[in-house]
């Protein structure tokens, strides 16, 4: 062996240690460094998440006074009964339906039908309704009308249709003065819905 076959030789052993080195540094990178650093990547994308929903969080709970401050300022204006209460939408429409009835008994209107309207949103407001379908004499009509639009809770007649009894073969209808109207009227009204505690 003379001195060029060892540099040779000692070339090519530094270029297979260099060479080994570096396949095993690839292979721990690839095996250990690599997954590590895309754990890392997860978790600070998974923060980043989090950090997103707490600030939504944080920005609501900052709007918690506003809401109850509202909410309390809703109930002190309905202390006066201007809105239909109730623990649910059902009962604010049974509220709204007696509350109409009891108003056409007390004007002598002969109630032949209630039936729930479907809801309206109005300006943020959600109003329940009901059609009243009633006959009496004009004058029992107009109290009946005025005490709608007049009294607490606040109501609102939205539409309103009325006609003359028709007599069959000349003969009044059964318990029906002559000159009685027949109405059907929708009315609408505020609800406000009960908090549960």
């Amino acid at each position: 062996m003379n001195l060029s076959d060892l540099r040779r030789n000692l070339h090519a052993r530094r270029a297979l240690f260099f060479g080994g080195n570096l396949v095993a540094m690839l292979a721990v990178y690839l095996l250990l460094v690599a997954p590590i650093l895309g754990h890392l990547a997860d978790g600070a994308e998974e923060i980043s998440q989090r950090q997103t929903t707490l600030a939504r969080y944080e920005s609501v709970s900052r709007q918690e006074e506003a809401v109850k401050a509202f909410a309390k300022q809703v109930a002190e204006s309905n202390a006066r009964g201007e809105l239909i209460t109730g623990d649910s939408a059902g009962i604010v429409n049974a509220n709204l339906q007696a509350r109409l009835k009891a108003l056409a008994e007390e004007a002598n209107v002969t109630v032949r039908s209630l039936q729930m309207l479907p809801p309206k949103t109005l300006r943020g407001s959600t109003l329940v309704g009901a059609r009243l379908a009633g006959a009496a004499p004009i004058e029992a009509m107009q109290k009946l009308a005025r005490a709608l639009e007049g009294e607490t809770p606040l109501l609102f007649v939205t539409a309103a249709t009325m006609r003359g009894q028709t007599a069959f073969w000349g003969l009044a209808q059964a318990g029906q003065p002559e000159g009685a109207l027949e109405a059907q009227i929708d009315v609408y009204g505020g609800s406000l819905m009960k908090e549960h505690s």
